[in-house]
């Protein structure tokens, strides 16, 4: 019988891939990046995940969330996450957390969490994952504005303190720095594109977060298979 992770084995080798299983990757956040980087993840081998998202599906998601369809509008999008990987992979194990991201919500996570990703764009949630991850020394990754953007090509990862044109990244540097947070320790996705439009409500396409998410997808790749 033919293993649906034959091809990624013939990439990695068998036993990199087989490390990938029974680590456990928290995923706050499942929209336009998170959902790009757990469908990326799953499809290689990760069957543990921790999806925290308080959100549903709507309309306005379909031009770039990689989960979803209109059959799943109204629906809560970790319901839908969830059945997605499992479409994939029936053996996976998938915790679910229907909440904001406080400093409470850790209290749910009753796993030893291998990795963090950091997928959300409410940036006192964002803090309070750096806080947990720095705190209990977990490896994060942050994704930071990908909105009002189309080159994907000027997508990148970096640590936080070399972000530059991104003004998200200027205020979670700036509330970073006033939390007594290492910069140098958190490494985030970004794109050095200048914003091309001004907008409370920023405009998306599907190119530059499912870009970010499948870089996100391997930057966890390979610091849990020994590269990073």
């Amino acid at each position: 019988m033919i293993n649906y992770l034959d091809r990624s084995i013939k990439m990695l080798g068998k036993d990199k891939v087989d490390s990938f299983k029974n680590k456990v990757i928290l995923i706050a956040g499942v929209g336009g990046v998170g959902g790009t980087a757990l469908e990326a993840l799953v499809r290689s081998g990760f069957d543990c995940f921790i999806l925290i998202d308080f959100d549903v599906v709507d309309v306005s998601n379909l031009n770039r969330q990689i989960l979803y369809t209109s059959e799943d509008i109204g629906k809560r999008k970790i319901d839908v996450a969830k059945r997605r990987i499992l479409s994939i992979n029936s053996s996976a194990k998938i915790e679910v957390i229907d909440a904001k991201i406080e400093s409470n919500t850790f209290v749910n996570v009753t796993q030893k969490v291998d990795f963090i990703i950091d997928a959300i764009d409410y940036v006192p949630g964002k803090l309070e994952l750096y806080r947990y991850a720095l705190t209990n020394n977990i490896p994060l990754i942050s994704s930071l504005g990908m909105g009002n953007r189309i080159d994907p090509s000027k997508v990148k990862i970096t640590k936080l303190n070399k972000t530059e044109g991104d003004p998200l990244a200027r205020k979670i540097r700036y509330d970073c720095k006033t939390n007594g947070f290492d910069l140098k320790k958190i490494n985030v996705v970004f794109s050095s594109e200048i914003p091309l439009i001004k907008s409370n409500k920023p405009g998306s396409m599907m190119m530059v977060p499912s870009t970010a998410g499948l870089l996100i997808a391997q930057f966890v790749i390979e610091h849990i298979g020994g590269n990073l």
